[in-house]
């Protein structure tokens, strides 16, 4: 075993662990301050080998020594901050070593776990399976821990901003979430009402699939009179224009009103248009419908 190895590979791995800790936490500090961090966390390494004994080792001496790692990697703004950015120092730790635990026991690959440290046995500086999996596990760990974080970050902004609403038309109610989604400024020119984007599932509850499918621009320009009279009646066509695209139609039902259940109380919009969509709005189906942000500022019914 060579400690020299250990111990930078260790350092390397404590450097990776302190930055990803920032990046989720956003906290601020300075490079010099967390190479100087990751060093002071890799010093335990050889306090393990040589000091076994020593109270760093234990449980309650690994908690001082995390707090003092934290402290000196991040500039201290308030100590709801700090024990934030010290709990996800422990999460991310936790979080990127059970998923080299999970491979290196699926791999059955030579790593040994003392004192809080990955060691490996062998002769020379180890086996270089061991060390491979190391070297490419371990980033390996971190940008796929990061990657979901940041998933997980996006999933729960949306989640802040999702109703549940409904939709009547020709006596019928459709259910579905909405996001509120403030580059929806899209509006009928002539008039003034707000357009709300509903994908397939949404109309599918008002309307069968073979009407559904003849909302196509081109169908309604070119064969109105194909359409069912209570369609015919309801249709509108808006202009709009999207990235790098102008001069479009979008084909919209004035239906007869949207509710959205808020936790003030429900919001109810009369006569607003729905823009219809062929294909899904987002691939996770985690919605259905963008709401127009104007309905949020507007009051209890609009």
């Amino acid at each position: 075993m060579y400690l020299d190895a250990v111990w930078l590979l260790n350092f390397l791995m404590d450097a990776m662990i302190l930055f990803l800790t920032q990046g989720v936490t956003r906290a601020k500090s300075k490079k010099s301050r967390m190479f100087l961090a990751a060093f002071i966390a890799s010093v335990i390494v050889p306090i393990s080998i040589y000091m076994p004994d020593s109270w760093l080792t234990s449980s309650l001496g690994k908690v001082f020594y995390s707090i003092l790692i934290v402290w000196v990697a991040y500039s201290f703004s308030s100590l709801r901050a700090f024990f934030f950015q010290w709990v996800s120092f422990y999460f991310i730790t936790f979080s990127i070593g059970g998923s080299m635990l999970g491979v290196h026991y699926f791999l059955a690959t030579e790593i040994s776990i003392q004192g809080g440290s990955i060691v490996t046995f062998s002769g020379g500086y180890g086996d270089p399976v061991s060390w491979l999996f190391v070297f490419l596990g371990f980033p390996s760990s971190y940008f796929f821990t990061k990657w979901r974080m940041d998933q997980v970050s996006v999933h729960r902004m949306k989640l802040e901003n999702i109703y549940d609403v409904s939709v009547c038309w020709n006596e019928q109610k459709a259910v579905c979430k909405g996001l509120v989604d403030s580059g929806n400024q899209l509006i009928d020119p002539v008039s003034r009402k707000m357009v709300f984007l509903a994908d397939p599932s949404v109309l599918g509850q008002l309307m069968a699939k073979e009407e559904l499918d003849l909302l196509h621009v081109d169908q309604v320009v070119t064969a109105m009179d194909e359409l069912p009279d209570q369609i015919q009646k309801a249709i509108r066509l808006v202009p709009y224009s999207a990235a790098g695209i102008k001069g479009q139609l979008l084909v919209t039902l004035l239906v007869d009103s949207i509710t959205i259940d808020t936790p003030d109380g429900q919001l109810e919009i009369k006569q607003p248009l729905v823009g219809v969509q062929q294909q899904d709005l987002t691939h996770d189906r985690l919605y259905q419908m963008l709401i127009h942000p104007h309905v949020m500022v507007k009051g209890k019914s609009a």
